[in-house]
């Protein structure tokens, strides 16, 4: 008597993986006037990698943990974790403009040049995280302690300007 019932939960169960590939159906719309109401924006596909990726890590105590992802046309992908400006994902449109001026300001400091970590070996610290892809590949920083000065300056204006397109601090 199992056998009957076995058989349909198996392929049930084998059949559940596939389900949130599903789509909920809807009728079929005229292609023209699909195209016709589909905003500008639909037909332009989004910048699939981001020009500059800035992220603090936890400690042992309050540091905000989070990561933004900046995109050349002002997109910024935010990621906040424990005591991050703000708790979970969030995406927001800053001016592209903005984005340009965060990237020559790590061109006029040498981003380039850069040593790849700078770290005196404590283990309970921080570290802060930037990487800039530009043509000719993609440059990564990470600071546990000090670091240049400019760098700093650079890390100060990046969590500013994350925090005011997230809207939790007050223009300059």
């Amino acid at each position: 008597m199992r056998t009957p019932l076995l058989l349909p939960m198996f392929m049930l169960m084998l059949g559940l993986p596939a389900l949130p590939a599903c789509k909920t159906s809807r009728p079929a719309a005229d292609s023209t006037t699909a195209a016709a109401t589909a905003p500008a924006t639909a037909t332009q596909p989004q910048q699939q990698e981001a020009v500059l990726v800035f992220g603090r890590t936890a400690c042992f105590g309050t540091c905000p943990d989070y990561t933004a992802r900046f995109f050349a046309d002002g997109r910024l992908e935010y990621e906040g974790r424990e005591h991050a400006p703000v708790v979970g994902n969030r995406t927001v449109q800053l001016a592209p403009a903005v984005v340009q001026q965060l990237l020559r300001e790590a061109e006029q400091l040498g981003f380039a040049q850069l040593r790849d970590v700078y770290s005196k070996g404590t283990l309970d610290l921080p570290s802060t995280t930037l990487s800039i892809t530009t043509a000719t590949g993609t440059k990564t920083v990470r600071v546990d302690e000090g670091g240049p000065e400019s760098l700093q300056k650079l890390f100060t204006q990046l969590d500013y300007e994350v925090q005011k397109a997230l809207g939790v601090v007050a223009e300059k």
